[in-house]
């Protein structure tokens, strides 16, 4: 039974993977897509705005994996021009465990300098062809999670 669990999960680890990497440089809209790739994972994606011939760093995204590959964590900041450095914007993190995969999400809270800004989690969970069939949202409460089990 745990094996088919873990194939479950990391099936879905494989679809989110396949949709990360779908290219490794792209226009579109006056945007253009560079990803850095470490053992065959994106770590990092950076968007530019173009400007006539000019780029722009407009968004950063920075990707973490548990050892069997599976995202367990995406950070996205935004260029501020400013003062010439990336801001943290927001923040999901993810959870896999027995026929579900927890997701969080946090966005930057500027006075306290952490992810603790609108929070919330969702919780999907797997059919046995490893296929989100239900989810339900639990909103910056994380104990509910462990009230639900």
């Amino acid at each position: 039974m745990k094996t088919m669990n873990v194939f479950k999960a990391l099936a879905l680890a494989v679809i989110t993977l396949v949709n990360l990497l779908n290219t490794q440089a792209m226009a579109q809209d006056n945007f253009i897509t560079n990803e850095e790739v470490k053992n065959n994972l994106v770590v990092s994606r950076t968007i530019y705005k173009q400007d006539g011939n000019y780029l722009h760093n407009h968004m950063r995204y920075e990707f973490a994996y548990d050892e069997q590959n599976r995202l367990i964590n995406k950070t996205a900041s935004k260029w501020d021009g400013t003062v010439d450095k990336w801001i943290p914007y927001f923040q999901m993190t993810y959870r896999y465990e027995a026929n579900e995969v927890i997701m969080s999400y946090a966005r930057w809270n500027e006075s306290q300098e952490t992810f603790s800004k609108d929070k919330k989690e969702t919780v999907y969970e797997l059919n046995e062809n490893n296929i989100p069939v239900a989810c339900h949202q639990v909103t910056g409460i994380p104990a509910l999670i462990a009230e639900r089990r």
